[in-house]
């Protein structure tokens, strides 16, 4: 089974619906991809560009956002690298008040072992329980 991965654009366009036929498009890419024998996978580093792009550009709330990618993570059509890492930083985002970014490299550090964060911006990685923040 042939695998490709969906870029930040087509989510933003399913989101946002900014362009009805772009976004019908992005729509039936999902609902049938199945049928076409292809996984579809969303990288990590578009989940990240997602967050970004609606904060910075939609202005939306860290709830809206959380709600988002809540959805895109149980999206079935759509498999994601590191989904539990994906799943606590959203939740730690919106409860600690911390950089998605942050909590992500936090999580996707702890899940790999690293238990020690070299860093000048300390305040968030403080708040993710399991991380020892150091300055260089």
């Amino acid at each position: 089974m042939p695998k490709a991965f969906v870029d930040t654009s087509v989510i933003l366009r399913i989101l946002i619906k900014d362009d009805e036929f772009k976004a019908k498009d992005a729509v039936n890419l999902l609902k049938n991809a199945g049928g076409r024998d292809l996984t579809l996978y969303l990288l990590p580093v578009a989940v990240l560009e997602t967050v970004w792009v609606l904060e910075k550009v939609y202005s939306f709330s860290r709830k809206a956002v959380q709600e988002v990618v809540e959805a895109i993570l149980n999206t079935p059509e759509l498999k994601i690298e590191k989904e539990a890492v994906f799943r606590k930083a959203i939740q730690t985002y919106v409860e600690k008040n911390i950089k998605f970014a942050d909590a992500v490299m936090g999580y996707w550090g702890l899940d790999n072992g690293y238990t020690i964060v070299f860093t000048y911006d300390e305040k968030d990685f403080k708040r993710i329980e399991g991380l020892d923040t150091r300055k260089p």
